[in-house]
This record gives structure tokens, sequence and C-alpha cells, in this order.
């Protein structure tokens, strides 16, 4: 069952926006008009809306046809009807007339400023003004208004009018017009890797104790982890880490962070801009911020990656799937927030959907202008998209989309490769789908398998922390060359498995010698 849920935004994201600089695309020439028509109109969609089911085959057709699916390949009534099912949120993406391309200056761009908050406003007017001809009761502001983000210039409101969407997809300063909730009627799916949790005893030999009595994963070794540990273990670097939520239970996660060999005063923040808490039922998080940054001690629990880094973690969805209005938006909205803390290197999102999401897109941008290395998961199938390529967002260019394989190279049972897929970890056994990376638990201090592309991301984010520690003044590139360059196919890239395996201590060296 869908559910909705409040969107809140965090402190960070309303403080900042009155810190943004002040900088526009625009020039004054530009701006004599506020809105501007585009030189094809379409007129207003005379036959009525496509059926779910219609729409349903329209939608998912392309994304066979084509290996990806955005709304801008559809026709106004195929955009409209989609609107009329599930929460009617349609997000608008704006700029000024001129602008252009501001992919690359999301983060730089103050929507606070006159061009800016001219065409907000005159699209707000535009929309009220159609949706109250010949109303004797008016419709208001507040009666439509999902949400008015004081950062990147996206409003997004409740529509179903089709005069009203004609009116905006006919503006060129309309970049883009997405119905958020959109998803298929017939599945209700989760990711094979989500909120559930595995419930495999956990293999004597996927386990090794290391001093002081941790539990070292087995796939660890395959990526030259240990070794690497000797000369880094990424402390000072901070993680952010997006996710549908971290368990109450386990304080490895929380107070107990500074554990044991990970005793080096490191930071757990918390924060969250889907619900009302960071933690939920759903503690997928917890998972992913063990394999990142575990703690190493001596309590029998399973170590991570980048023992000695910090973590801030946002909760920014319900589950792995990003399928409601809500989850894109608050996603979006945690892209914000770690994007504009100065201490946060790398971004870990096991989160996503095979739609492609220009909300998302927005909040990538900005956190890759502000220097983030984000890294994404490439994808873990559902029932009806197990043969498709990479997911979103980590099918967007400026993620490092990392995905799963097997000892043998092949791609894990669940998991997705592609083009677009930078790079990959070995999470998997060849003789059982069922034996994966170790991880914390909810709570306890029991090894739990975890897998998926997930899996894969989380361990990658904690290398990519290795090599930036071992070298905290290289820049964004220098890191992502360093794995690559030193990763299983570096000189020459798998056309769906990208750079392969990261040697993390061939990676730490490359860093090193900068």
């Amino acid at each position: 069952m869908r559910k909705c849920n409040a969107l809140l935004f965090s402190l960070c994201i309303l403080t900042t926006a009155c810190k943004r600089e002040d900088f526009s695309p625009v020039s004054e020439a530009t701006t004599t008009e506020v809105l501007s028509k585009r030189p094809d109109p379409v007129a207003v969609p005379q036959e009525g809306a496509l059926s779910q089911e219609h729409l349903d085959r329209v939608v998912v057709g392309l994304l066979e046809q084509r290996n990806d699916f955005q709304w801008s390949m559809v026709d106004l009534r195929t955009l409209w009807s989609a609107l009329q099912y599930n929460d009617h949120a349609l997000a608008i993406g704006y700029a000024p007339t001129g602008a252009g391309n501001i992919d690359d200056d999301l983060h730089r761009i103050n929507i606070q400023t006159p061009p800016w908050q001219a065409v907000h406003d005159a699209l707000i007017d535009l929309v009220l003004a159609t949706l109250n001809k010949d109303r004797a009761l008016p419709v208001e502001l507040k009666d439509i208004l999902v949400e008015d983000d004081p950062i990147l210039p996206i409003i997004t409101l409740r529509i179903t009018d089709k005069e009203a969407l004609t009116a905006l997809y006919n503006l060129t300063n309309v970049r883009y017009l997405e119905p958020l909730d959109y998803w298929p009627a017939t599945d209700g799916e989760r990711s094979t890797s989500g909120c559930g949790g595995s419930t495999t005893s956990v293999n004597a030999a996927d386990r090794t104790t290391i001093t002081p009595n941790a539990v070292l994963p087995w796939n660890f070794n395959n990526h030259g982890i240990p070794a690497a540990w000797a000369q880094s273990q990424g402390q000072g670097i901070t993680i952010g880490l997006i996710d549908a939520g971290i368990s109450a239970t386990q304080p490895l996660i929380g107070s107990d962070l500074n554990n044991g060999e990970s005793n080096v005063g490191r930071t757990i923040t918390t924060g969250w801009t889907f619900g009302s808490s960071a933690t939920s039922s759903c503690t997928h998080g917890t998972s992913m911020s063990g394999l990142a940054v575990g703690p190493r001690n001596g309590l029998g629990a399973t170590t991570g990656v980048a023992y000695k880094s910090n973590l801030h973690f946002i909760r920014g969805c319900e589950d792995v799937v990003l399928d409601l209005s809500s989850e894109k938006t608050s996603v979006k909205n945690a892209l914000i927030t770690l994007g504009n803390n100065p201490a946060v290197r790398v971004i870990s999102m096991s989160i996503g959907s095979p739609f492609s999401s220009s909300v998302l897109a927005d909040g990538v941008n900005y956190a890759y202008g502000n220097g983030k290395m984000i890294m994404a998961a490439a994808g873990t199938s559902f029932s009806w998209t197990s043969w498709w390529g990479v997911v979103y967002p980590a099918a967007l260019a400026k993620c490092v989309a990392v995905t799963g394989v097997k000892e043998n190279g092949s791609k894990c049972g669940s998991c997705h490769d592609g083009s677009q897929v930078d790079l990959t970890i070995c999470m998997e056994r060849d003789a059982s789908s069922s034996r994966n990376s170790l991880s914390l638990a909810p709570s306890g201090n029991s090894p739990a398998y975890i897998g998926g592309s997930s899996a894969a991301t989380a361990t990658a984010a904690g290398i990519a922390a290795l090599v930036w520690g071992a070298k905290p003044a290289a820049t964004r590139e220098q890191v992502l060359q360093c794995l690559k360059s030193t990763a299983q196919f570096a000189t020459a890239p798998s056309s769906s498995k990208g750079y392969g395996n990261i040697n993390a201590q061939a990676a730490v060296n490359c860093a090193l010698a900068l």
C-alpha cells in the first residue's frame, strides 16, 4: 500500500537560502519578457486521459524500447494523463528567459534575485489565473502547493487541469514538467535488497576474525581493503549517506560509532527530509552505513571499510525504491543538504528508480557542483525490470554508478549492469546468491548478509573515503581517476561493468603518489 508523507525541510536547507551568491546566467537584454512562449505551441489535448493501463503500456513500452524513460519523450496528452492518477503532483523546473542550460550552475544560482523571482511569481500567477477561469470559488496557492523549493528553481503543485498544463508546456521558461508520483499500477514490488534484510545464517567461510575481535567480511580481501588499511582508514573524511532509515536499536551506527579502533573522535550526525526521524522500521540504511563506516571493535561485529571516517546520515525515502513523489522530493532535499555541508566529500545512495527524474537530477547537479563525489547503485531487480540496465540516479553522468558482481566476475543474481556502470564490487559468492557482503544487523553484534548493488555502492563509497583520507588535498577528479586507473579493467573498460572491480590498496597508493 502506498503511503503519503508530509515533506519536512531541514533547517540547513532553509538557512542556506539567504547565503547563496548572486549568480545569474541571464543577461539584462534577455529579461524584458518575464514569460516567453515557445515558437511551436501545442494545443490543449481534446481527447480524454489515457487509462492507467494504457498509460503504463506507453511508459513501460518506451522503457523497453529505448532502455530509458524520460517525460520529455511523451506527448502532452500522455503527460496530462499521468497527472490524473495517484497524488497529482507536478514538478515544474523553471528559469528566466534566455538562461539556457543551467545544470552546471544550479549550485551558484540565487533564485531570490529579481530575474528568478519574477519567473517564479509569473508561473504561479499563470496557473492560478488558468485554474480560476470561470470559477465562482477561486483556487488559492495554498490549495495546490506541495513544495516551493527555496534553493533550486522548482515549484511542485497538485494539478490535473489540462489547460493549466498546456500553458506551462508552451513556455520556454519551463525547464521540465514531471508527474512526480507516476508508478505502474500493476507493480507493487520492492528491491530484493530492501527493508526486509537477510534471514540466511552466516557461513563460517564468509567471515574472518581480526584484531581486536572484529569480523572481516570475506569480500574485503577481493578488493585489497585490509592492505589499504596500512596506509588509510578514512580518518578525517565524512561520508554522506542517503537511505530509508537507520535502526534505533543499533548503537554502533549511533552513540557507539567511536568504538574500539574506531575511537578517534569521529562524528556521526543524522537528519531526515522524509518522515519525522532518521530512524525507521526500514533499516536498510543501517546495513549501508555499517558497510561504509561501521566501527572496528572487540565486540565481534563486522567492520566497515572506512572505519575511521565520519558519517552524516539522512533519511530521504521510505524504502529503496523511489516510487513516491515525496521520496523524490526528499532525496533531492537530502542532496541539497549534503551539497551544502563542506565536511562531506562522498555521497552514497543505494536507492533508485527505473524512471528518470528531473527533480533528482537537479539535486545531483547541485551536490556535484558543490564538489561532492556521488556514488549511486546501478540497480537491483524488480520482476519486470530484471532485463533492464542502470537505474536512476546512477544513470546520470555526474553519478559514479556501482554494481555488484560474483567472484567469477558475472553480475550478482539481482544486480543491474550496463554502459553507465563505472565500477564494480565483488559481493556475492559463486556458490550461492544468498551469501553476500556482511554488515551490521538492525540490532546486536552478529553480522548479517546484505546484497545487491546497494551493498556494492556503500562499499565503494567506503573505499573512496580511504583514498581521499590518504590524500585529503586531492580533488574529486583525482580520487575518481585513482579508483578507475587502478581497477580491474583500467586499460580496457567493459561495456557493461565499466572499469570493473576496485583495488583499494592500489587506489590508495595512487593517491599517495599525487
